[in-house]
Parts: C-alpha cells; sequence; structure tokens
C-alpha cells in the first residue's frame, strides 16, 4: 500500500546554532536512512545499481541513507518501486517500539486542501489486524471513504468537534469524547457539524 500526499516532503525539524541551521533528524528521517540502507545491503545493490533502478542520483540516495536530506514523497515511491518493498517497510521503525510523536510527522494518507487530512499513525501490518488513523477535518467539510474491504470494522472516537456519520440511509451523531464502531464494508461519509475544526482517532480492524 502506498501512502500518498502529492509533492510534499515528509516533515523534517531544524536547529538553529548560532548562524547556521542545522537539520534536527525526526524519527522517520532516522528510520527511512536506517531502513533503506538495510534494505539495499540485503538485497546487495549498490547505491548505483539503486539508482539505476529507482531514477534517484547515488548522491541523493547517499544523503538519505546519512540522514543528510528529507526526501518527497515522490522520491520515496520511486525507491520502494526499485526495491520492490511496501512503503511502510521504509518508513517504520520494525523494532518492538515504534513512535511517532506527532501528527506532523505521520504521513498522509488522504487528504484535501481546506478541508479534510487523514494522518497514518499505525499502518498495516500482516503481523497485526488493525491499523490506526488520525483525521482533521474543517467546520462543515465531508470526507467520503469507500469500503475497506470484507469483515472489516471501524472504531471511531471525536477527540474533538461533533461529526456526523453517514451510513447508507442512517446517521449517528458523534460528540467530543464519544465513539462508535461500525461494519466499515460499505461507503461512509465523515460530516463535521460543529462549529470549529474536528479531531477524529479511527482503528480499522480486520476479521480473520
Amino acid at each position: 500500500m502506498l501512502f500518498l500526499c502529492g509533492g510534499g516532503k515528509i516533515s523534517a525539524g531544524y536547529r538553529n546554532h548560532g548562524k547556521v541551521r542545522v537539520k534536527h533528524m525526526t524519527q522517520i528521517d532516522k528510520n527511512i536512512a536506517f531502513n533503506l540502507k538495510r534494505i539495499r545491503k540485503s538485497k546487495n545493490m549498490s547505491l548505483d545499481m539503486l539508482a539505476e533502478r529507482t531514477g534517484v542520483s547515488k548522491s541523493m540516495l547517499g544523503q538519505i541513507e546519512r540522514g543528510e536530506s528529507n526526501p518527497t514523497v515522490s522520491t520515496i515511491g520511486k525507491i520502494v518501486e526499485g526495491l520492490k518493498v511496501p512503503f511502510e517497510q521504509l518508513i517504520y521503525n520494525r523494532k518492538e517500539i515504534m513512535v511517532v510523536p506527532s501528527p506532523e510527522e505521520a504521513p498522509v494518507w488522504k487528504a484535501k486542501e481546506g478541508e479534510y487530512r487523514i494522518y497514518v499513525m499505525l499502518p498495516y501490518d500482516a503481523g497485526r489486524n488493525f491499523e490506526i488513523y488520525q483525521g482533521e477535518l474543517t467546520r462543515n467539510a465531508r470526507m467520503e471513504s469507500e469500503s475497506h474491504g470484507e469483515q472489516t470494522w471501524e472504531y471511531l472516537t471525536v477527540v474533538s468537534g461533533e461529526v456526523e456519520l453517514i451510513l447508507e440511509d442512517s446517521s449517528f451523531l458523534v460528540k467530543t469524547g464519544g465513539s462508535l464502531y461500525f461494519a466499515c464494508d460499505r461507503k461512509h461519509v465523515y460530516h463535521n457539524v460543529g462549529e470549529t475544526k474536528a479531531v477524529l482517532n479511527m482503528i480499522i480492524t480486520t476479521q480473520r
């Protein structure tokens, strides 16, 4: 699965040291740097070989592996295509503990400028049967979502705001702090009916 957000960049931070602006690596920057080098070497590929397969320059690949470059989502897409690995295998820490400190440091699953943005907080993995997202909807924004597949359920919590969930011919109002769960094997719509931005937590599970 590939999570796209246009040509935007994965978030990176900087710290000022005197007059020199020094890059401060985020956890995702570190994960990409570590995983890219690890996966490339496991496939016995040189930087030259990877550059040829991906269309990303050798110098850029080297900078990414050293944590000196903040790659765009487009660049990451080329890399995972060249390596033939899932997007999340490059982005996330595969150890027992995985930290995504804030949504701003998470990949964007889907977005519509000025209306909504959905972040991938914990992606789908074959080793578990759930995935976690955080969403933000501006006032009066509507977000349509297609079926997530057979035997899928969604657990929705409204962190702030008021959201109307529309399922076929039925609708349900969920206020701040409220939760509901539903079978998400059908089209569903989230509608911010409150006076402020709505923030949602969504857990999608798959029954096996």
